[in-house]
């Protein structure tokens, strides 16, 4: 393949039924994005013929696969305790999808809803959903939008807004699964994350309320070293204590070829989840990929998880008529 060459990018099967997807391109960029979940489906640099997201090579795969790939989730991103939170002095019910505990907001979360496009142009798209009073067993009529925009200096930048007619929580979160190179698994990528501290979690994987320095755990990517894989990460690393006006460094993940990943967000917090439950009997991934244990992992910004039930954890309140605002940069480098 020559080197001006995205690679594969649009040979979905033409027998299948039409699904709302998305083209976006730049000079050195290519995105796929699907309007189910706000989905980023496939990412491609000019010159690398493998989507650097995990994907399937069906789009209508992505409605029955369970691991969220590549969807924006919330409207309370990862996990909340009995699925309750306490808002004004009343407890709401989240649906539980985890035993007991709510799991990005349920079945019915972002994940699951058809986004409305609302803007568009050939290298960006804005899409829009709302959330009804009391919907996910959470206050107020919600409007959330969300804006895939490719700029200069290969940088996919994703901006996310929401707003409510009253008092609610929100937690945003992208939840792509990223893989670099071709080897079997992640455990060739290095990944570095600029956080001094982390939430140690449970047997259920919730936070245990204790903000703990990452010296001496499996969390301690302050300095660049490889991605482990026999064990499972999954759990918020600490990068600040409030959300911020605009994007700081948060993360860098190289590929075994140098190829790399840097991300900045607006997010205090940074869910780093190593893979270790994809599933190997799934659909059928995109071309080149396969989709299996520790074969992608996903680094997702957001709010501290189960923030609501910990006082000493960054708020996630959005009151009445205020913007909840996340810009988060995707800039991808090649030595």
């Amino acid at each position: 393949m020559n080197s001006g060459s995205f690679g594969w990018y649009d040979s979905f099967k033409e027998s299948q039924p039409l699904t709302p997807m998305i083209v976006l391109q730049s000079d050195t960029l290519k995105a796929h994005i699907l309007t189910r979940g706000a989905t980023l489906a496939g990412f491609w640099l000019r010159g690398h013929p493998r989507s650097l997201v995990l994907g399937f090579e069906d789009p209508l795969a992505f409605d029955s696969a369970a691991f969220y790939a590549g969807a924006i989730v919330g409207p309370v991103a990862n996990r909340v305790a009995r699925g309750q939170i306490e808002l004004d002095n009343q407890v709401f019910q989240m649906p539980s999808n985890e035993g007991t505990t709510c799991l990005h907001s349920g079945d019915d979360g972002l994940h699951a809803q058809d986004w409305t496009i609302t803007e568009q142009t050939a290298s960006s798209v804005t899409l829009e959903t709302a959330l009804p009073d009391a919907a996910i067993g959470l206050p107020g009529a919600r409007r959330i939008r969300t804006t895939y925009a490719l700029e200069a200096g290969n940088t996919l930048v994703l901006t996310i807004t929401a707003s409510s007619d009253c008092d609610t929580v929100m937690n945003l979160a992208h939840h792509p699964y990223w893989t670099l190179d071709e080897k079997a698994d992640v455990s060739h990528h290095q990944l570095q994350v600029h956080a001094d501290t982390y939430l140690p979690v449970d047997d259920q994987n919730l936070p245990n309320g204790h903000i703990t320095p990452v010296a001496g755990s499996a969390y301690d990517f302050r300095t660049k070293r490889a991605v482990p894989v026999d064990q499972t990460l999954d759990a918020n690393l600490c990068v600040a204590t409030a959300r911020a006006d605009t994007p700081r460094d948060v993360a860098t993940l190289t590929g075994w070829t140098g190829l790399a990943l840097h991300i900045a967000s607006t997010e205090p917090g940074l869910q780093v989840y190593n893979g270790s439950g994809l599933p190997s009997d799934g659909p059928s991934a995109l071309p080149g990929q396969n989709i299996a244990p520790f074969t992608g992992i996903a680094l997702e910004p957001q709010g501290w998880p189960d923030a609501p039930n910990h006082p000493q954890f960054p708020s996630i309140l959005l009151p009445a008529g205020a913007e909840y605002r996340q810009e988060t940069r995707y800039r991808i480098s090649a030595d």
